[in-house]
């Protein structure tokens, strides 16, 4: 059993809908990898979105970066691992976007990995259950995609 599938609780496997995607895609290349697809909820909307996806099904925090063209990552991580992805991904030093609740901005172990990045926040509540009862607000945390302004507020669509 990989360290992600023995890290993650059930809550962490939640599909990301189309509508979380939206306000990143203006910012993202044209090739990302994928490295936690899950059901490949995420992968199929950047797809319908002419994004090429890498997916790659082993562990995150051991993978290296991808042997072929592959210009950032994008994922929804396990939230319970949100500061081992967010290292990760500042040790791997490539362009990110992580879709993350807001609350991580205030975790000491995130902060140190985010001087320099770029949050896109959404226009309201993601609902990855279903229910109509988001539980809390998510955000882009990014870095490397030059989005112009550290805090970005995405307009209701």
């Amino acid at each position: 059993m990989s360290l992600l599938k023995r890290l993650t609780r059930g809550s962490d496997n939640l599909d990301t809908p189309e509508e979380a995607l939206i306000p990143l895609l203006q910012y993202l290349p044209k090739q990302v990898w994928e490295p936690c697809p899950g059901r490949g909820v995420l992968t199929h909307a950047l797809i319908r979105h002419n994004i090429c996806v890498i997916e790659t099904p082993t562990d995150f925090m051991v993978r290296e970066w991808p042997n072929i063209m592959c210009e950032a990552i994008v994922t929804n991580p396990p939230f319970s691992l949100k500061a081992k992805f967010i290292a990760r991904c500042a040790e791997l030093g490539r362009p990110w976007a992580l879709l993350l609740p807001v609350t991580t901005l205030g975790v000491r172990a995130c902060q140190r990995h985010l001087h320099d990045a770029e949050i896109i926040f959404l226009p309201k509540r993601i609902d990855f259950t279903g229910k109509k009862a988001p539980w809390f607000a998510v955000a882009w945390f990014t870095f490397g995609l030059n989005i112009g302004k550290q805090l970005n507020f995405a307009e209701p669509g």
